[in-house]
């Protein structure tokens, strides 16, 4: 009888001494998921702002011009035709073609015939001269504004698509760069099928876009 109910308490201590190593045994560790160790693709680099000190105002431009202190010669201002704007006391000044921050300078410079430590802010309200020339088989040929990147197809859907010929015998962009125009012949139905999607470009200010 003692002998069994020794056997028995070996059983019972051996039972739990298995049961408290395994409890203290460390947890595997989660296995990585495969999503977080895929890198995301790098963002497409922003376009320039208007108010970057890389953006060159352009004609049709809306400029807020802010002179310390001095509200009559504080006010919005638009790029003329010629380029060129107009304030009180400076008559004409050349604005296209430069940063904000060049055209505040110059306005600076030229007040101080006037006035003691002028302090001026040029900031670029609307911008109105980034545009791209969409004509031939598209439904409202005319000019868009380039506010923010436009890819081609993008810029013919802006101007309700194409007519019922539109695309058929291609599509011709009209390109100036500083060696000359530049003439790129893309063909719609290789973007639609993707044999080409590359030809699906960024469109430029200055393009002419002719759908054949």
């Amino acid at each position: 009888m003692s002998t069994s109910r020794g056997i028995h308490q070996t059983v019972v201590l051996l039972g739990l001494l298995a049961w408290t190593t395994a409890s203290a045994a460390p947890a595997d560790p989660p296995p990585e998921s495969s999503q977080g160790a895929q890198s995301e693709p790098a963002p497409a680099p922003p376009p320039v702002a208007a108010n970057d000190d890389g953006y060159r105002i352009g004609v049709e431009d809306i400029l807020a011009i802010s002179v310390w202190r001095d509200p009559d010669l504080t006010r919005e201002v638009p790029v003329r035709p010629d380029g060129r704007i107009s304030l009180p006391l400076l008559q004409d000044i050349e604005a296209a073609g430069k940063t904000p921050k060049e055209l505040g300078a110059e306005i600076q410079r030229r007040l101080k015939q006037y006035m003691n430590s002028p302090s001026v802010t040029v900031i670029v309200r609307e911008v109105n001269s980034l545009k791209a020339y969409l004509l031939g088989e598209v439904v409202k040929p005319g000019p868009i504004l380039l506010r923010s990147q436009v890819r081609l197809l993008q810029g013919i859907s802006l101007v309700g698509g194409f007519t019922p010929f539109g695309g058929r015998n291609g599509i011709v962009i009209y390109r100036k760069t500083p060696t000359g125009e530049k003439v790129l012949e893309i063909s719609y139905k290789d973007i639609l099928a993707g044999r080409k999607p590359e030809d699906n470009v960024l469109l430029e200010p200055g393009d002419t876009v002719v759908v054949r």
